[in-house]
């Protein structure tokens, strides 16, 4: 899908730095949703990139 593939276009022109910070953005703003919710949320981010999908997962078990 288009939208899919712009987002993850958009993700992977970011600086690592940049791409680090929105991920965290991403997991901190998704926290407190239920856990199906934030599955979903990392579904669909996976679909963009499945590293920023990876990323946003993982900081949010801590």
């Amino acid at each position: 899908m288009k939208e899919f593939y712009q987002a993850g276009r958009f993700y992977r022109s970011l600086s690592p730095e940049e791409r680090e910070d929105l991920a965290e953005a991403v997991a901190e703003n998704i926290f407190f949703l239920d856990e199906e919710l934030q599955e979903k949320v990392v579904l669909l981010l996976e679909k963009a990139d499945r590293e920023l999908g990876n990323k946003v997962k993982e900081k949010n078990r801590r």
